[in-house]
C-alpha cells in the first residue's frame, strides 16, 4: 500500500513547513499506525502541550483524542476542527490517495479563546502548576474564528493540491508496472508502443512521458534491456540453445541484427557473454 511518504518529499515538505512558521502553528504527519512521519519547521510541540501531557493530564488522554478523531475524519473523508480537552484548536484531515486512505494531516496547538476552560485550570491547580499553564497558554498563538476557518480552509487547499500533484506519479508508477507486466509477457514477440498503449487503455505520449520520467529511459530501451536480459538468461540456463534460437525466441529474425544490438548495448558479443559465464 502507498504510504503517506508521497507527499513528504522535501519540496513538498517545503511548503507546509513555511505554512506552519507563517502561524507559528503545529503540523504533524501520522501514518495509519499513528507513527509520526515527519515535522519539521514550527512548533514542534508547544510549552502549554507538554505540560498539559506531562504533568495536568498525560500523553494516553491526548492520544486517546486524536485516535477519536482520525476515525472520526476518515468516516467523514474531510478535514475536522474541533477544541482537544485541554481548551485549544486542532484539526485533522485524511489523506486520500485513489481513494485509499494512507494517513492524516494534523494542525493545531493554537487557541480561538482568551481563557482555559474552568476544569483545565481546576485540574492544573490541584497539579500546582495553574500559574505556569496559564503563562504557556498566553504564549499560544490566538485566531479567531474567522481566521481559523481561513487558515484551515488553506490547508485542506494545500492538502487537495499536493495530493492531486503527486498522484500522477503513483498512477504513472502503476502503468510502468502494468507496461513491463505486459513486456515479460510477450517477451517472444516484437513488442510496438501502440500495442502497449491500447492494451493499459494510454495513449502513446502518457506511455512515452511515464518511461522518460519515472525510469529515465525511453519505451523502446526498456523493451531491448528486458529482451537481452532475458537473452542472458537463456545464454546461462541454456546453453544448448544457439545463439540463433535465443535471437528467435526473443522476436528477432535476424540473428545477425541480434548480434548487433547486443554489442552495441553490452558492449560484447553473444558468444563472448556466453563463454564468460559457462557454468
Amino acid at each position: 500500500m502507498k504510504t503517506l511518504d508521497i507527499i513528504l518529499h522535501d519540496e513538498i515538505q517545503n511548503i507546509f513547513d513555511n505554512f506552519a512558521a507563517s502561524f507559528d502553528i503545529t503540523i504533524v504527519f501520522y501514518s495509519l499506525d499513528g507513527k509520526i512521519l515527519r515535522r519539521k519547521r514550527g512548533r514542534v510541540n508547544s510549552k502549554f502541550c507538554e505540560l498539559i501531557q506531562d504533568k495536568v493530564f498525560d500523553k494516553n488522554k491526548c492520544f486517546s483524542m486524536d485516535e477519536s478523531k482520525c476515525r472520526e475524519c476518515a468516516e467523514q473523508k474531510k478535514i475536522m476542527n474541533y477544541l482537544c480537552h485541554a481548551g485549544i484548536e486542532e484539526a485533522i484531515a485524511p489523506i486520500f490517495i485513489e481513494t485509499q486512505l494512507v494517513g492524516y494531516a494534523m494542525i493545531g496547538q493554537f487557541r480561538s479563546a482568551q481563557n482555559l476552560p474552568a476544569k483545565v485550570l481546576q485540574t492544573a491547580k490541584k497539579k500546582s502548576c495553574k500559574k505556569e499553564l496559564l503563562e504557556y497558554f498566553e504564549e499560544l498563538p490566538y485566531y479567531n474564528k474567522i481566521k481559523i476557518k481561513n487558515i484551515l480552509a488553506l490547508f485542506s487547499i494545500l492538502v487537495d493540491y499536493i495530493i492531486t500533484k503527486e498522484i500522477i506519479s503513483v498512477k504513472g508508477e502503476r502503468l510502468i508496472n502494468k507496461t513491463l507486466a505486459y513486456i515479460e509477457q510477450h517477451i517472444h514477440r516484437p513488442i510496438t508502443l501502440d500495442e502497449v498503449a491500447q492494451n493499459a487503455g494510454r495513449s502513446r505520449s502518457s506511455i512515452s512521458h511515464s518511461f522518460k520520467k519515472i525510469l529515465g529511459k525511453s519505451f523502446s530501451k526498456v523493451v531491448i534491456e528486458t529482451k537481452l536480459s532475458k537473452a542472458e538468461e537463456y545464454f546461462k540456463n541454456t546453453p544448448n540453445l544457439s545463439i540463433e534460437e535465443v535471437a528467435f525466441k526473443l522476436g528477432y529474425k535476424d540473428p545477425l541484427y541480434f548480434s548487433r544490438l547486443y554489442k552495441k548495448n553490452r558492449g560484447s558479443s553473444p558468444s563472448e557473454y556466453r563463454s564468460n559465464h559457462k557454468k
